[in-house]
């Protein structure tokens, strides 16, 4: 009897939680809206829940590049954010039609990549286990002691060397947190290892925190909590809980934080030793806070929501508005600058900006002109632009693609081991998937090109070519 895969009751509780949390709002919203909404969250979630059933192989790229639609295009169709409101039902409904084919053509292709194991084994390139582990958990400190650095106010490398040496470390840094997590939920990290690890990164985690930049502290949490799901398909509820419970109150006092501390003309420094007394402080702003009682006669200003700072469906229903009934479509314009951000700056003096199909979109339906480029850029996302440039048939064409190259990527890396080239470049493209919510096919080529670089000089210099399989392989 085949044991029940284990991440199957997490992804259904998620999916309960999901319906519970917004079921009122379902109900609020017109019946085509929300029939929009379920249409967009079973098509985000669906890829997900195919790995979780263990269904398919390999890193989940494009299950979590697909779940970053659910807070860029489904959930802000159920909220009172005033970009989408402002379209009618039968607007949402084609918009998330639109996105329903986008992920559905992705799915298609990406699961029919993955859904058997690599059969004919091919040499890779690999560092060696031991060594690499060392290695990117040394990192991991070094990111400890530059962040102590930074907020500490601490001198002693130039200024040049410094910006050489924090590129680096914080480049390395996040892809050793991520593939030492990752190798954490594999079991195959020493008990030492693995507590030292655990030190480092929740110095780390404390460091970027105290920097009151809490966006960098709950990335870092998230991510290796993403790798050691990852990793041992299992979900580590106790750690998740307890730095849930650490980090996100404190969002409640940072802006009492920033106004102390950042908006009186002095720049402030924080030692190692003052680490308590400011998380304290924090923590008590926080409490003050969520312990606020609403006073009738002072109307509060209502701040903007993550879902609402997050949302990209209004940029496809604008497009879907414009093109064709005002503008034509782009034809694929956007695409065809792409060989141009490929050469570094240092090889074409005249490299147009990685933005550059940002700008045409805006330019074309007359949001914005070329100076108004200059100074400030407003962001579409790879859907947005597909439809921009084909249509429908965009939509499905470039969902199909990204499924081919997620899964082409995902599908090179079974067998192999963490620290292999394969395994350490598909963990790239799940955070370039993870991140380009808002980026053109442009912003995706200049970031993938640039980010590659120093796996490139890693392999050269440092890696093995292996000629025999490995028991610790990403599967």
């Amino acid at each position: 009897m085949s044991k029940k895969p284990k991440m199957v009751p997490v992804f259904w509780g998620l999916i309960a939680l999901l319906l519970f949390a917004n079921f009122k709002s379902l109900r609020h919203v017109a019946p085509a809206t929300a029939i929009g909404g379920l249409m967009i969250g079973a098509a985000c979630m669906f890829p997900f829940y195919l790995w979780c059933a263990e269904k398919v192989r390999g890193i989940p790229v494009f299950p979590f590049f697909a779940i970053t639609y659910l807070w860029t295009f489904c959930l802000p169709l159920l909220s009172d954010n005033p970009n989408v409101v402002q379209y009618s039902p039968a607007a949402h409904l084609y918009a998330a039609f639109c996105t329903t084919v986008f992920l559905g053509s992705g799915t298609i292709v990406w699961g029919q990549m993955v859904k058997s194991p690599n059969k004919k084994f091919k040499p890779f390139f690999a560092l060696k286990a031991e060594k690499a582990e060392t290695f990117f958990i040394a990192v991991v400190g070094a990111g400890v002691f530059l962040n102590m650095y930074v907020i500490g106010g601490w001198t002693g490398i130039p200024d040049n060397l410094f910006t050489i040496v924090r590129g680096v470390v914080l480049g390395l840094g996040f892809l050793g947190i991520f593939v030492v997590a990752y190798r954490a939920g594999q079991g195959l990290l020493t008990r030492t290892k693995v507590r030292v690890f655990f030190a480092f990164l929740c110095l780390y985690i404390l460091t970027a925190a105290a920097s009151l930049i809490l966006k960098t502290a709950l990335t870092v949490f998230l991510l290796s909590v993403v790798a050691f799901v990852i990793g041992g398909r299992k979900l580590p509820l106790i750690p998740l809980v307890l730095g849930l419970i650490m980090l996100l109150p404190l969002h409640y006092g940072k802006h009492e934080m920033r106004h102390k501390y950042w908006e009186e003309g002095t720049t402030h420094y924080i030692q190692p030793w003052d680490y308590i007394s400011w998380f304290q402080e924090w923590s008590s702003y926080a409490e003050e806070n969520l312990n606020e009682k609403p006073n009738p006669y002072i109307k509060k200003e209502k701040k903007e929501s993550f879902i609402d700072r997050s949302s990209v469906i209004h940029m496809l229903m604008m497009a879907q508005e414009k093109i064709p009934a005002q503008y034509p479509y782009l034809n694929g314009a956007t695409y065809a600058i792409l060989p141009q951000l490929i050469l570094p700056r240092a090889l074409n003096p005249n490299k147009i900006r990685s933005h550059e199909g940002t700008h045409m979109l805006n330019i074309h339906i007359h949001r914005q002109t070329y100076q108004d480029t200059l100074k400030t850029t407003i962001a579409w996302g790879l859907l947005p632009e597909a439809y921009a440039n084909f249509g429908l048939i965009g939509c499905a064409g470039v969902g199909a693609f990204l499924g081919a190259f997620y899964g082409f990527v995902t599908r090179s890396a079974i067998g192999t081991p963490a620290f292999s080239i394969r395994t350490l470049f598909c963990i790239l493209i799940l955070s370039l998937a993870l991140a380009s919510t808002e980026w053109t096919a442009g912003v995706y080529t200049a970031t993938l090109f640039q980010s590659s670089m120093p796996l490139i000089g890693i392999k050269v210099v440092f890696m093995k070519l292996q000629r025999q399989p490995t028991a610790q392989s990403s599967t």
